[in-house]
């Protein structure tokens, strides 16, 4: 039972394009919050982060009485028909490609691609902001089958969020469809990733939190001599 619903898991996270359900319904529009505390005060957008060949996010994850790690690495950054990708390795043979804007493109394995979403589905905007709004219209493509997906997608605060990996301000960001599947999550800027991901496909739940963050180190060039 623990591998399937690891299985499961680790499919939902390599697509990354199921809806984010009803249970969140209503939370693109909440009430004027209070003032800031000063912990996420200073906390006011982020850019869009480059991303290294190397870095890697170290996730703990729980679905019910299961639990496990998983690993995600950027392994290179490539070019597919003229669009720049990062091509980001999630398991044994396994990747997600991002395009430089971490827009989710496809979910690859073995060299086949599993599904995409045409266009590349916008998880985040930038600059990143408390109370910003997007939508998404595109296709979803699997296994020679494909659907029109419709999403609204918002950051609804700026939060202090403790995980395993430590402390971080984070935008909480949620997605709305009418689907079941539900999802929030926090993207830190301090990690250039999310560092907690709660969400629910069909009748499994899942709480993703980062363990670990191990950014590639800086390539220096070093002063010629003669």
């Amino acid at each position: 039972m623990a591998g399937m619903i690891a299985l499961r898991i680790l499919a939902a996270a390599s697509l990354m394009v199921f809806a984010f359900g009803c249970g969140w319904r209503g939370m693109l529009s909440p009430p004027a919050p209070p003032a800031p505390p000063a912990a996420t005060a200073a906390l006011s957008e982020a850019t869009v982060p480059e991303w290294r060949v190397g870095d890697r996010w170290v996730y703990e994850w729980t679905s019910g009485q299961d639990r496990g790690t998983r690993t995600l690495e950027v392994r290179e950054s490539t070019a597919v028909n003229g669009v720049e990708y990062y091509v980001v390795e999630i398991g044994p043979a396994s990747q997600q490609y991002y395009t430089k804007d971490l827009h989710f493109a496809a979910a690859v394995q073995a060299s086949r691609v599993l599904a995409r979403m045409v266009p590349p589905q916008p998880w985040f905007v930038w600059p990143l902001k408390a109370a910003a709004q997007w939508s998404y219209q595109g296709v979803y493509e699997e296994r020679g089958s494909s659907k029109r997906q419709s999403d609204a997608f918002g950051v609804v605060g700026i939060e202090l969020v403790t995980v395993p990996g430590g402390e971080f301000r984070a935008f909480k960001i949620v997605r709305q469809t009418d689907r079941r599947d539900a999802d929030q999550y926090w993207y830190a800027p301090e990690v250039r990733w999310y560092v907690r991901w709660l969400g629910r496909r069909g009748d499994v739940e899942f709480d993703e939190q980062l363990k670990a963050y191990l950014p590639a180190p800086r390539l220096t060039s070093t002063p010629s001599t003669r």
